[in-house]
């Protein structure tokens, strides 16, 4: 249920107060209503609930600073977790999707459920389903994440981007950035954040190592698993100031997320340091 909230919602809270209140319903419903299938019935009242919180955030988002991300989940070695479904690229896409169009796409091709179980959810017919799923496919595989990467791989190139951004190399930071490179920021508001995206290699890297340069002294870098892949956490005084994550091809980087909003660092704070 938490894994379905999360990939609808792309946040950790809202996905822990949507699965406390599914369990609320599930425990005030007749049992008639929940003999049938309680798999089907947990998985539509999640999803609704998940559909109420995008429909009402849309309304929060005209008042927040600067752009949205979603909030970074540690995912650890958890073997159920699949990097193809928690992605974080995958998730930036799906929020260019509509609330309808997020559902229907999460419940069909993370969950397996048949356009018939979706019609519950949707509140549309099972045809109307497919199409509503079909153009949010066709979405995901023009824009969204194209690239599979060996997770040891994706490591040392992250490292290697960590590594060039402390020592304020620029050169190497350049060679590890695709010329396209997109830089998206979060802070919220709260914290230091970019206001729009930075586009090419030699920007991104010329703000990376600025915004670098801002950080104490005692600043130190820990790889962990967000979203099932390799992600950096750098922290300042013990605790964490920004995750970022990147999308590589294998070879250099094509996009960096980097979530500075500290109520989106709260779960990766909790956690503690990587065993």
């Amino acid at each position: 249920m938490f894994a379905l909230a999360y990939r609808i919602t792309g946040n950790r809270a809202d996905a822990e107060e949507i699965v406390q209140d599914a369990f609320v319903r599930l425990h005030e419903a007749r049992p008639r209503e929940v003999v049938r299938s309680l798999k089907a019935y947990l998985a539509t009242i999640t999803a609704r609930l998940s559909l109420n919180r995008l429909r009402d955030r849309q309304a929060r988002r005209e008042t927040y600073v600067g752009e949205w991300l979603p909030e970074p989940l540690v995912t650890g070695d958890e073997p159920a977790i699949r990097a193809e479904d928690v992605s974080f690229a995958l998730l930036v896409m799906l929020e260019r999707l509509s609330p309808l169009e997020r559902v229907v796409f999460v419940l069909h091709s993370a969950f397996d459920l048949s356009f018939e179980e979706i019609v519950p959810v949707a509140q549309r017919d099972a045809a109307t389903c497919r199409k509503i799923f079909s153009r949010a496919r066709a979405r995901v595989l023009q824009e969204g994440p194209r690239f599979a990467v060996d997770r040891e791989r994706h490591r040392a190139i992250l490292r290697s981007f960590a590594e060039a951004a402390r020592g304020g190399d620029t050169a190497r930071l350049v060679s590890l950035l695709d010329d396209n490179v997109v830089l998206h920021g979060d802070g919220g508001g709260k914290a230091l954040a970019l206001k729009k995206p930075v586009v090419g290699g030699s920007a991104v890297a010329h703000f990376i190592i600025a915004v670098n340069r801002t950080l104490p002294a005692d600043a130190s870098a820990e790889v962990i698993e967000l979203n099932g892949e390799p992600g950096l956490v750098l922290k300042a005084h013990g605790r964490p100031v920004v995750a970022i994550l990147i999308e590589t091809d294998g070879e250099r980087i094509r996009s960096v997320f980097a979530v500075a909003n500290p109520d989106k660092l709260a779960a990766i704070a909790a956690a503690g340091p990587p065993a």
